[in-house]
């Protein structure tokens, strides 16, 4: 777990970005969406991350809103589990990379992701669209 100011920092900078009534206007906003097969998230599913932004960290952070605690885990471990992570948690549902420890967490707010039921859309930067 870290401190809500962390998951805070990642919720001001989804703030920056245009948004429709509840989420992301992803019209605006350069994405790729990789949706869930049956049976997902499966290992093949995982794997598509490693050539999107959010997945060439070594830990995700998982926020649940502004100003609570975020779960920091392990990109692999964190992506094969997400929908058990964020299983009964209302509305658009964000996460982001992170680098180094616990102790010494760098968050890459722009390297985030919204997840819901039907998969998950990350947000390209601008250097990295396809």
């Amino acid at each position: 777990m870290v401190d809500p100011e962390k998951a805070r920092r990642l919720f001001d900078y989804l703030d920056t970005l245009p948004w429709r009534t509840s989420r992301l206007d992803w019209g605006r906003v350069p994405n790729v969406f990789v949706p869930f097969g049956e049976g997902d998230p499966q290992e093949q599913w995982v794997q598509e991350f490693s050539k999107i932004p959010v997945g060439c960290h070594e830990f995700i952070m998982v926020a649940y809103a502004p100003n609570q605690e975020a779960l920091v885990g392990k990109t692999h471990e964190v992506l094969t589990d997400i929908d058990l992570l964020y299983a009964g948690a209302p509305g658009a549902r964000y996460f982001c990379g992170a680098d180094g420890g616990e102790e010494s967490l760098c968050l890459a707010v722009r390297d985030f992701a919204e997840f819901s039921d039907e998969g998950v859309r990350a947000h390209l930067s601008a250097d990295r669209e396809g």
